[in-house]
C-alpha cells in the first residue's frame, strides 16, 4: 500500500558491487498510469518513490545539474552488476553504470546506463512507514 492505493511488485532489479547495494523495484498500481518504481539504497535511511523521466542524455551527468530551477548534485555513482526478477523470468545482466541524484528538496533522480542506453527516472524520498508491507513480509 502507498497512499492507500494497493500496488503489486511486476520486477526487482538488484545492482550491487563489494560495498554497494541499490535495489530497484517496478510496482503496478490500478491502472498504467500508477506504475511507479522504488528505489533502496544500502546506506541511505528512507525509501525512494519514482516515476520514468523521459530525458535525452548523451552520457549522464558528471558531477550535478540544473533541473527545473532545482540544483541535483551527485551523491552515489559507480558500477555494478544487475540481477533482475520478474512475475515470471529472472536473470543477470552484465555490469551497468548508475548515478544517483539529490536536491536539497529531497527530489531525487536516478540514471541507470549500459551500451550508451540510458534509462532515467525521477521522484522523491519518502517519509518514514510510507509504505505498507503486506502481513509477514519483511520490512528492512
Amino acid at each position: 500500500m502507498l497512499d492507500g492505493q494497493p500496488y503489486t511488485v511486476e520486477e526487482h532489479s538488484t545492482f550491487h558491487d563489494v560495498d554497494f547495494r541499490l535495489d530497484l523495484v517496478r510496482i503496478a498500481g490500478s491502472t498504467p498510469a500508477h506504475e511507479r518504481w522504488l528505489l533502496s539504497v544500502l546506506p541511505e535511511p528512507y525509501l525512494m518513490l519514482l516515476r520514468r523521466f523521459e530525458q535525452e542524455w548523451l552520457a549522464p551527468p558528471a558531477t550535478s545539474f540544473v533541473h527545473d530551477g532545482e540544483i541535483f548534485a551527485s551523491i552515489y555513482r559507480g558500477a555494478g552488476y544487475r540481477l533482475r526478477q520478474g512475475r515470471s523470468s529472472r536473470g543477470k545482466d552484465g555490469r551497468i553504470d548508475y548515478a544517483l541524484f539529490r536536491a536539497n528538496s529531497g527530489r531525487v533522480i536516478l540514471v541507470i546506463s549500459q551500451n550508451e542506453d540510458f534509462d532515467a527516472w525521477i521522484g522523491s524520498t519518502l517519509p518514514v512507514d510510507a509504505v505498507q508491507l503486506p502481513k509477514g513480509s519483511f520490512k528492512a
